[in-house]
């Protein structure tokens, strides 16, 4: 029995809904206790460099990946090069592992440090749907792309292996 074609949009909408009210949570919760939640052990500076750094590196991550997903979808291809080549899912891991921490940082305050950690621990949950429609649609060449490029933390590609 053949899995109905997932939507060009997998797990995100799901993803982004629970992401945003769980941002949206702990900034209320940081707005109301003002000063409890504040980041004292780093320079105001020094978040504000990282968070912008972190956010232009997501940005164009981001980007690629989406242009490259709408290509691929149209042509009902496997996509394994460009920052598929660094891991699987690289349109969620842009804001798991850039814009949102980049983001937080901007914001100054530690509460909010949990959100891009809930994005992920949501992320590993529902992407097993994707990943199971992967392997149904393109089989052994999704099992062996899968086995060589980590999920959603590109660190093969950051520290030089492939």
């Amino acid at each position: 029995m053949s899995m109905k074609r997932i939507s060009r949009w997998g797990i995100g909408p799901i993803f982004a809904a629970a992401s945003i009210i769980y941002a949206v949570v702990t900034m209320i919760i940081s707005r109301h206790f003002g000063q409890l939640f504040k980041i004292e052990s780093a320079q105001g500076p020094t978040l504000i460099v990282v968070g912008v750094a972190l956010i232009l590196l997501g940005i164009p991550f981001f980007v690629v990946a989406i242009l490259t997903v709408s290509k691929a979808y149209k042509a009902d291809k496997l996509v394994t090069g460009s920052v598929f080549r660094c891991c699987r899912h690289p349109l969620y891991a842009s804001w798991v592992v850039f814009i949102a921490p980049g983001i937080v940082l901007l914001s100054n305050n530690w509460i909010s440090l949990s959100t891009p950690v809930f994005m992920y621990v949501i992320l590993r949950l529902l992407v097993r749907k994707e990943e199971e429609y992967l392997e149904e649609r393109f089989g052994a060449d999704y099992l062996k792309y899968k086995s060589s490029v980590p999920c959603i933390l590109p660190y093969g590609s950051l520290l030089g292996r492939q």
